[in-house]
C-alpha cells in the first residue's frame, strides 16, 4: 500500500505526459482519425453545411460545405486550446499553491476543463433554443435531406459529445498511470478528446444553420 500511495503521489515529468518530442507519435495517429471522423460528419450532413457555409456570394455554391468544414475546424481548435489552457492554468496555479503535479491532479484538471467546455457550449444552446415545430415540418416539407441534418442528426449528435465525454473520462480515470506508458490508450484517449470538442462544434452549427432561412 505504501509503495502504491508513493507511486501515485510523485511528480510527473514532462516526458510522461508527452509534452516533449515523444509525444509527436500519439498525436499524428490521433489527429489523422480525427479527421476522418469530422469529414465522415460533414458527408453525413452535407446539406445543411449548405447553409451554414460562408463566403456567400463570395464563393460559388458547391463550395459552401468546404467553407463550413474550415469553419466547423477552427471552432474544434479553439475548444482545443480552451480546454489545454485551462488544464495548464489550473495546474500552474496548483504548483503555485505548494502542491505537486502528480496524475491524479493531471486528471482531475483535464476532466474539470472538459467539463467547463461543455458547459459554456450548453450555455449557448439554452440561449439558442431550437426552433419551433412548425418551421420543422416547414424544412422537412421543402427538404427531407435537409431536415435529417438539421433535426435527426442534429439530435443524435447532442448525444454524441455526452458519450465521448464520458469515454474519455473513463480512459483518463480507468488507465490511471498506465495511460502515461500505453500508446495505444493515448490515441484513443486524444482522439475522444477531439471529438468531444468536434461534436461539441457540430452542434453549435448545425443549430446555427437550423435558424437560417433556407435558401
Amino acid at each position: 500500500m505504501e509503495a502504491q500511495a508513493q507511486q501515485i503521489s510523485r511528480t510527473i515529468t514532462l516526458k510522461e505526459l508527452g509534452l516533449t518530442g515523444d509525444a509527436w507519435m500519439p498525436l499524428s495517429v490521433s489527429v489523422v482519425v480525427f479527421l476522418l471522423a469530422a469529414i465522415t460528419g460533414i458527408l453525413v450532413t452535407t446539406p445543411a453545411w449548405f447553409v451554414l457555409g460562408v463566403g456567400r456570394p463570395f464563393l460559388p455554391e458547391f463550395l459552401m460545405p468546404v467553407s463550413a468544414f474550415v469553419v466547423m475546424l477552427i471552432t474544434t481548435g479553439g475548444f482545443s486550446i480552451a480546454w489545454s489552457i485551462g488544464v495548464i492554468g489550473c495546474l500552474t496555479l496548483w504548483e503555485v499553491l505548494g502542491k505537486k503535479t502528480t496524475f491524479p491532479a493531471v486528471r482531475l484538471f483535464c476532466g474539470l476543463s472538459l467539463f467547463i467546455v461543455w458547459s459554456l457550449v450548453g450555455i449557448y444552446l439554452h440561449v439558442h433554443s431550437i426552433p419551433k415545430p412548425e418551421l420543422e415540418a416547414q424544412v422537412l416539407a421543402q427538404n427531407p435531406a435537409l431536415h435529417y441534418a438539421l433535426y435527426t442528426f442534429h439530435s443524435y449528435n447532442n448525444w454524441m459529445h455526452f458519450v465521448f465525454t464520458v469515454a474519455a473520462l473513463v480512459m483518463l480515470w480507468g488507465y490511471g498511470q498506465g495511460l502515461l506508458r500505453n500508446r495505444v490508450a493515448q490515441v484513443i484517449t486524444l482522439v475522444l478528446i477531439w471529438l468531444i470538442f468536434y461534436s461539441l462544434s457540430l452542434t453549435i452549427g448545425l443549430q446555427a444553420a437550423a435558424v437560417r432561412p433556407i435558401p
